[in-house]
């Protein structure tokens, strides 16, 4: 009986272990604002300023709304001006539109200067209805941000050199991300995410533990 518990703990410790990271993707609801002469605090990563940016409230803006199906891996280069379109910024994978896919795609989808106000900026609202519990690895230049249900759990709001931010405890539910390309180029956008690996453990420990129970009820009715 030692032996058989043993042996469950050792297999819920190799399947609820570390589960490795996957690109995120999906057949996702995306939005898409294109707003010219944006400043810094206009293109942080806020909620609010999608918001705003969609209703017209910084200017007039080009909008577009409708589904992408693909991965969450997107990465333009340098220079710092080089007239990359939002197409190209998402070519990674196939977009339909509702609405506004021309215009809005041929836009120009990100020129400095934030310091100044003469920026181009787009916001990209991805959600997907459905998503499990883990952990994000965001690889990105400029401002983001990944929402539970509604409510912000982490990202940067505004402009930095390439770099890796992780966030922690997505608890299941409605997923939101939120990204900003703006204040010229690269433009980077790279999610990865790492599923919470304690349900899939979890039948393989009670069937262990079943299989135990089953074997000594069986050797007492031999004794």
């Amino acid at each position: 009986m030692k032996k058989i518990l043993m042996t469950a703990a050792l297999a819920f410790g190799l399947v609820g272990g570390a589960a490795s990271a996957a690109t995120v993707g999906g057949n996702f609801t995306m939005d898409i604002v294109n707003v010219e002469y944006m400043d810094s605090g206009d293109s942080q990563a806020k909620m609010s300023n999608y918001n705003t940016a969609w209703s017209g409230g910084f200017g007039p803006a080009l909008t577009s709304t409708g589904s992408y199906n693909g991965l969450l891996d997107f990465r333009v280069g340098a220079p710092q001006t080089a007239t990359y379109s939002v197409r190209e910024f998402i070519k990674t994978g196939s977009y339909t539109s509702f609405s506004g896919v021309t215009a809005t795609l041929d836009a120009q989808l990100s020129y400095p200067n934030i310091n100044n106000g003469s920026a181009t900026t787009t916001f990209f609202l991805f959600t997907l209805a459905n998503f499990g519990a883990g952990d994000f690895t965001v690889t990105h230049d400029d401002g983001f941000a990944i929402f539970d249900d509604g409510v912000r759990i982490g990202g940067r709001l505004g402009p930095v050199g390439e770099t890796t931010t992780m966030v922690s405890g997505f608890n299941g539910g409605e997923l939101s991300l939120l990204y900003v390309a703006t204040n010229g180029n690269p433009s980077i956008f790279e999610v990865s995410f790492a599923p919470v690996p304690v349900p899939a453990s979890l039948p393989l420990l009670l069937g262990a533990l079943g299989g135990a129970g089953f074997l000594a009820r069986r050797r007492k009715k031999a004794a």
